[in-house]
């Protein structure tokens, strides 16, 4: 499917309520779509199973990734999307890491351990080296997963590589915005570009680093069972059962996302998806947040 460059800015001016955006930021989206060319992408994968690239090829609700691609972004560089491979696919990074100025996106956690050797991006680099050196000359560097965000699986103990968030690596710069999940939802890394290119500067961000755009209320403030269920506090009896999962270990009260509004595999530009987590009556992993998914297991146990 492909939607026109009109169906996208539809679809962006439905969700401004979301990001909170005036008539004139959606005007100056407008515009910086409507130039030519946009902004550099450079998107490293560190240690992942690439589940938030496979997820953003997954994108529609704002546009289709073969419009953002051709149409919005300039991909300048990714190891599983990219045509070119080897020499010329370096070359292509190095090139513009020397421009500078570009989006910066990390998937996956750093290794830290051995000085990195455990995950090289290309011979003589790992994405450790890679992270510290891109990151210089990025304009915003993007921790997409809740690997690249906060460590995520790869970090979990006992962690022999050492695996880290990139703000563990960075300092938590100003212009490092985290999107967590496992895998991220891909509005929340479209809409956060989105949101760049319109506005020039970053969402507003919580404490954690994560836009207030999709992470500023709790997963069970808008639970579909909370407003079915959680008033008479009935448990539910097991999986896939009618009522509230928190004692069979959902974390949504502890974690921070719109997944219960926003749901997974939406159907069309502009519209939301089909279904989540709780929906398919399964709890809350609480993969939004930092320390998962040590600090959300036993995953079926209720930890309070």
């Amino acid at each position: 499917m492909r939607i026109s460059r009109r169906e996208f800015l539809k679809a962006s001016a439905a969700a401004g309520t979301v990001w909170g955006m005036t008539a004139s930021g959606l005007l100056r989206l407008q515009k910086v779509l409507a130039a030519e060319g946009g902004p550099l992408v450079v998107w490293l994968q560190g240690q992942s199973c690439s589940g938030c690239s496979v997820s953003l090829l997954n994108s529609i609700y704002y546009t289709t990734i073969d419009d953002l691609l051709i149409n919005t972004l300039d991909l300048e560089f990714h190891p599983t999307v990219m045509a070119a491979a080897g020499d010329l696919a370096v070359s292509a990074a190095e090139a513009a890491n020397a421009a500078g100025g570009y989006v910066l996106v990390v998937e996956g956690a750093i290794p830290t351990a051995e000085n990195g050797d455990y995950c090289h991006i290309w011979p003589g680099t790992t994405i450790l080296d890679a992270v510290q050196s891109f990151s210089q000359n990025a304009g915003y560097v993007l921790a997409v997963g809740g690997c690249a965000a906060f460590g995520g699986v790869p970090g979990g103990s006992p962690n022999p590589t050492g695996a880290s968030g990139v703000r563990d690596i960075l300092g938590s710069p100003a212009n490092l915005i985290n999107i967590p999940g496992c895998p991220a939802h891909p509005d929340w890394i479209v809409g956060t570009i989105s949101y760049l290119l319109a506005n020039g500067r970053a969402p507003r961000l919580d404490s954690e680093g994560r836009p207030k755009l999709f992470f500023d209320k709790t997963v069970h403030s808008r639970c579909e069972r909370k407003v079915k269920f959680c008033g008479k506090r009935p448990k539910a009896p097991g999986l896939s059962q009618p009522g509230c999962l928190k004692e069979l270990g959902c974390k949504g009260p502890d974690s921070k996302a719109d997944c219960p509004v926003r749901q997974w595999n939406s159907g069309g530009a502009g519209r939301m998806g089909v279904n989540w987590c709780v929906g398919a009556g399964a709890p809350c992993h609480g993969c939004t947040e930092p320390g998962f998914p040590d600090a959300m297991s036993p995953f079926y146990k209720d930890l309070n």
